[in-house]
């Protein structure tokens, strides 16, 4: 089994919390403790090879043992999963838009309250969150504040970026005193998760990125005549997003609208798509290189050549060479 790395509560601190050493002293599980205190050691790297030697436990111990540290919230991420379930062969993930279906755990309020005492980090970033969302958090909103922190394992300060940035871009869309949701910020945390974005200069990266995409997909609906207050469908942003990464200049993606208007009579999502993907084959991203290669308006097709004005006809030519036979 490869080397795995395990999202912990605490990026900066190992060290055991009164909410941690609660939830396994309530658990009694002394297999699941051991493992726990072997992952805090090792700073998250986990082999199950080297902890089958030092804990001396087997692999099936080992398995049930990060089950349970993963169903307290202890430990997460697909590794922590994958490492729970060794029986069978767990498929490579993919890349995906969305994030996948899955629950956060169930907080009691005693929890969440022995966590603000014992965490100032969490405590601190409740405040923060509140502030920002610009009113008191309920019981379900600190349910998932404290599941993104525990279970995501996100740092306060990455998910403080996400909860102000996910609100400024709330705010321009719809308006001054608009804010999201906490479920709304969630299904962003899951994808921040997955793609360990789990520093500051992480976060602060994918949101320039996030903003610059967000910028290019406002020009593009303006391009395609597309209502600038109405969302996008699932389907629709992933086009959008498709071509981006294709790398197309706007007036490109402008010039393959014309064309499947002019064709079908509407937007037709994948007949533009299909026009786009055989002019990213062929290399054709920009506007120059567009023109260069279908001066007619067809990809790769020159335009047929026209025969010359008032040039002769073959009949013409063989009566001036009789004409000239007769002469000599």
């Amino acid at each position: 089994m490869e080397e795995k790395r395990f999202h912990l509560p605490d990026q900066q601190n190992y060290r055991l919390s009164g909410h941690e050493l609660n939830k396994l002293l309530q658990k009694a599980d002394g297999n699941a403790a051991l493992t726990y205190l072997y992952i805090l050691r090792e700073r998250g790297n986990f082999s199950a090879p080297s902890a089958m030697a030092a804990l001396r436990l087997s692999e099936q111990e080992i398995a049930e043992a990060i089950r349970v540290l993963v169903s307290l919230g202890l430990v997460s991420g697909s590794d922590a999963r994958a490492a729970a379930e060794p029986s069978r062969e767990m498929p490579r993930e993919t890349p995906r838009e969305m994030p996948e279906v899955e629950e956060l755990p169930q907080y009691t309020a005693a929890e969440i309250a022995q966590e603000m005492t014992t965490d100032p980090a969490f405590a601190a970033l409740v405040k923060a969150t509140g502030n920002t969302l610009g009113r008191v958090l309920t019981a379900p909103d600190l349910t998932i504040l404290m599941g993104i922190y525990r279970h995501l394992g996100l740092p306060a300060d990455v998910i403080y970026q996400l909860v102000s940035h996910l609100s400024k871009e709330h705010r321009t869309r719809y308006g001054e005193g608009k804010n999201p949701t906490l479920r709304g910020i969630e299904k962003i945390a899951y994808i921040w998760a997955r793609d360990d974005i789990v520093t500051l200069d992480a976060a602060m990266a994918r949101i320039a990125r996030r903003e610059r995409t967000q910028s290019e997909i406002g020009r593009m609906k303006k391009v395609l005549d597309l209502p600038l207050d109405k969302k996008l469908t699932q389907t629709q942003e992933q086009y959008l997003f498709r071509w981006l990464e294709m790398g197309f200049d706007i007036v490109v993606i402008a010039k393959a609208y014309d064309k499947t208007v002019v064709a079908t009579g509407a937007l037709k999502w994948a007949y533009m798509n299909a026009i786009l993907s055989d002019w990213h084959q062929k290399g054709l991203l920009t506007s120059d290189a567009l023109e260069t290669a279908e001066p007619s308006g067809k990809p790769g097709k020159k335009p047929a050549e026209k025969p010359m004005a008032n040039a002769p006809d073959r009949q013409e030519i063989e009566r001036k060479r009789r004409l000239l036979n007769e002469m000599k």
